[in-house]
């Protein structure tokens, strides 16, 4: 059944978390969120598939008065699905539209700025945990950066970074997973193509993000699915 006036899936009968502040909720099928205001820059959104069956999800992404856009959020994958963008300061509602009705998908969006986001100090040359959901900010220094992602356990992580010149998208989001063995090595230096919104992924259980963004504000958030063990982050001047 579809909305004529949309071409989109009408919506089954669901709750409505009106204001979202971009923490992480779990939408049912027929649940949607609602941010108020986003931030007028980079923002990142993640959704992960919590159906213990093969139901393949779909939440739409609809801001301002842009046309609903649909996001596939693939079953019984180790990783979320991945969407940077900035809405410019406008709304933004998330809808899970999946077919299967017993399709789980948890939400979360990340920014500096965000309502719902409280970073912590990420210090330059000591380590801080970072656990699911969680985020951290600091100052980078004008000259080469690493940051070192690193995973407690054999459970994939994802890290979430902000920061430096924007690209041609107009965007500066990051996003790097680690011990992901589904998708595999990929990115700079691999010569393949990570999956869409990643940086890049990595079997190993750690990675070494290089940057040079001078003394610029450094937002960092653990995007990993709730089931999964902390991230240690350390950030050092080369």
């Amino acid at each position: 059944m579809s909305d004529s006036s949309t071409g989109t899936p009408a919506a089954a009968a669901g709750t409505s978390t009106n204001p979202w502040t971009g923490t992480p909720i779990t939408l049912a099928t027929g649940d949607n969120a609602v941010m108020p205001q986003t931030t007028n820059g980079t923002m990142i959104f993640a959704a992960t598939n919590k159906s213990t069956t093969n139901n393949d999800g779909t939440v739409y992404l609809t801001s301002g008065g842009s046309a609903p856009t649909p996001i596939d959020v693939p079953a019984l994958a180790n990783a979320p699905t991945i969407q940077i963008n900035n809405w410019q300061a406008n709304n933004l509602s998330v809808s899970n539209q999946s077919t299967a009705n017993v399709t789980p998908i948890l939400i979360q969006a990340v920014g500096p700025g965000l309502a719902g986001t409280t970073p912590a100090n990420l210090p330059i040359g000591s380590s801080i945990t970072l656990t699911p959901g969680s985020a951290a900010q600091g100052t980078a220094r004008p000259q080469f950066m690493t940051m070192r992602i690193q995973s407690t356990a054999s459970t994939v992580g994802v890290l979430g970074i902000i920061g430096g010149k924007l690209d041609g998208t107009g965007n500066n989001g990051y996003v790097i997973s680690v011990n992901d063995s589904q998708n595999g090595n990929t990115g700079p230096n691999t010569g393949k193509t990570p999956p869409p919104g990643y940086y890049a992924t990595t079997t190993n259980n750690s990675y070494n993000f290089q940057f040079n963004w001078g003394s610029s504000a450094v937002f960092i958030s653990n995007l990993s699915p709730s089931t999964a063990e902390n991230l240690s982050i350390t950030l050092s001047a080369l």
